[in-house]
């Protein structure tokens, strides 16, 4: 049998392994903790202690028969209610205590989750939807915060509580403490039942829940499509049976639930009919005083709660895991890409860099290659188009260059360095990207701008912006360049947010610049006027550019044809269109409408 597990999709975590990973979580809180369990603890010595007083209330102050001489009545009842009151105070507390704890590890665990997923690789985005992502951040973190904040510490009262009216039936009459634990043995098996019944459908329910997660994020992001091809009644549909598939599932959880919470229900039941049977028998024969009947009827009532928590605490503590153990198979199996153990440094400021691919091989995930002994250097300060068909491997090239991926075989080098060797910040930082489809933040558009380094001063910005054709558009914002740009820049043009993510990418004065088609969406003219902006703004920067356009490729010194991921031609963009070989078949029609 085949033992691989996926880098990036580890199975979810049993649950012993899931809960010794909860307790670091809790003993950080464990101030709080421990308050809530002395207040529960509290809670129980009150709770029991009351029930006694009435038995000795009722023994020597109202039932005569065993007592000429009874008591005043009066004080049994004033410490009743100082200790009703007083329980009232522990509870609250305890509530408090405990609600604080779980807010507290589900923002915990919310931001550990956020923070792995800013380092995860990018395979690990091409793996996983969008959804199933946001719903471990959020969905799968409920169930844990109920479990930690209500059912562990109520778990322990209960328990508590138990133990206590156990040892106390016990000290007033032992053998009918022993007739009321007959409910005991089917409650202790139906709920061990219960629980390896509902923990695989807990998880299965979580799994379906970030399905319509998945699906709903879908439809949003690509509401223009949907709209645009009229798909609104088969998104319904797919949304829909994801739904359905939610219900079904939680379906089958409430079936598990009620063939056994019931019956957690009824037991405790046995036990109050077992007293009233062998109790009531017990004071006829003058065996058992009227206030020890009443002392074990109100002990039992005061158990029934305890003893039905149990069932829904088990149930609560099913989902917890199961959430949990989903969200801690990620923190702890996936990794990201590792850190250099002896890491070394590109060449000081402000010094060229050269890149260089050196037999450089790349699959994802395991799959067919898509790149084959790749060699290719890019001479400090040059400027190369890598061009070839869809599919040819240009943007998996371009994508080893920040490290988002390692290649499988072969080696990247940027300043003679591999980027193995350095650091990652520091290599991003000296590699500026612009994608295929940028991606801008809900800030305004000077903050988009100067997202790349924060510290740059705005007037080297205004002039990247200015190369990259920002200025035509900014100004006239109605706030000019401090006019909020929606969500993925969403009140911009495809060609307005390709250019500001260019100015984006110079802004940062990273002396590697990478670029995936990055005037795909603007008109020819506007390219031409870019074009010839942008050969000053990147002097002295190496650059490699993709694209399919050849009025984007007039930009580049040199040119490769990259296909089926082997470089097959290489030269000046001019000599490669007159030897009439890959580069010229490429661009055949636009050099005939040239």
């Amino acid at each position: 049998m085949s033992t691989y597990v996926n880098p990036v999709d580890p199975p979810d975590l049993g649950l012993l392994p899931t809960f010794r990973r909860l307790l670091p979580l809790w003993w950080a809180e464990r101030r709080l903790g421990f308050f809530g369990l002395a207040c529960s603890l509290v809670y129980v010595l009150i709770s029991i202690a009351i029930p006694v007083l009435i038995q000795q209330a009722i023994d020597h102050s109202i039932d005569a028969t065993h007592h000429q001489h009874l008591k005043p009545l009066w004080p049994y009842l004033a410490i009743i209610v100082v200790l009703g009151a007083g329980r009232f105070v522990i509870n609250f507390n305890r509530r408090f205590a405990t609600a604080r704890i779980g807010v507290r590890i589900e923002a915990r665990m919310r931001e550990l989750l956020y923070q792995a997923y800013l380092r995860y690789p990018r395979a690990f985005y091409d793996r996983h939807a969008t959804g199933q992502v946001l719903s471990r951040a959020t969905n799968d973190l409920y169930p844990i915060r109920y479990f930690i904040g209500w059912g562990l510490v109520q778990g322990m009262q209960s328990i508590m509580m138990i133990i206590g009216v156990g040892i106390v039936l016990v000290l007033v009459n032992p053998l009918l403490a022993l007739y009321t634990a007959v409910a005991l043995p089917p409650i202790t098996w139906l709920t061990f039942r219960f629980a390896r019944r509902v923990s695989p459908i807990s998880r299965e329910v979580q799994e379906r829940k970030g399905d319509v997660t998945e699906a709903a994020d879908e439809a949003v992001v690509g509401i223009e499509m949907v709209q645009a091809f009229g798909r609104e009644n088969d998104i319904r549909e797919r949304f829909g049976d994801k739904a359905e598939g939610v219900r079904a599932t939680v379906l089958r959880q409430a079936g598990i639930e009620s063939r056994h919470l019931p019956g957690l229900y009824y037991l405790p039941g046995l036990s109050i009919a077992a007293v009233l049977f062998f109790g009531g028998r017990a004071h006829i024969h003058h065996q058992l005083t009227i206030g020890q009947f009443v002392l074990f009827e109100t002990l039992l009532l005061q158990l029934v709660w305890p003893l039905e928590a149990l069932g829904w605490i088990t149930n609560l503590a099913q989902r917890a895991l199961a959430s949990a153990g989903r969200s801690f198979a990620w923190l702890e199996g996936i990794h990201p890409l590792p850190e250099p153990a002896e890491p070394r440094h590109l060449p000081e400021k402000p010094q060229p860099l050269e890149v260089r691919f050196e037999k450089v091989g790349f699959a994802y995930g395991g799959e067919v290659d898509v790149l084959h002994d790749l060699e290719l250097v890019i001479e400090p300060g040059e400027i190369v188009a890598v061009c070839g068909p869809t599919g040819a491997g240009k943007t998996s090239l371009l994508n080893l260059l920040p490290r988002f991926y390692d290649p499988t075989a072969g080696r990247v080098l940027i300043g003679g360095v591999d980027t193995r060797d350095l650091p990652i910040a520091e290599l991003r930082a000296d590699v500026a990207l612009v994608t295929q489809r940028p991606v801008l933040f809900s800030v305004p558009l000077k903050e988009n701008i100067l997202s790349g380094r924060e510290d740059e001063d705005w007037e080297k910005a205004l002039a990247a912006a200015v190369a990259s054709g920002v200025d035509s558009f900014g100004p006239g914002l109605p706030d000019g360049y401090d006019t909020l740009i929606g969500e993925r820049g969403v009140n911009l043009s495809g060609g307005q947010r390709q250019r500001t993510a260019l100015a984006r990418a110079l802004a940062t004065g990273a002396r590697v610049v990478v670029l995936d088609d990055p005037l795909s969406a603007v008109d020819t003219f506007t390219e031409r006027r870019l074009v010839a902006r942008l050969r000053p703004a990147l002097a002295g920067r190496t650059v490699l550019v993709a694209t399919q356009r050849l009025s984007t490729v007039e930009i580049a010194d040199r040119a490769v044809v990259l296909l089926d991921g082997r470089i097959v031609e290489s030269g000046k963009p001019k000599d490669l269109i007159q030897a009439g070989g890959p580069f010229a078949k490429l661009f055949r029609d636009e050099v005939v409408a040239a």
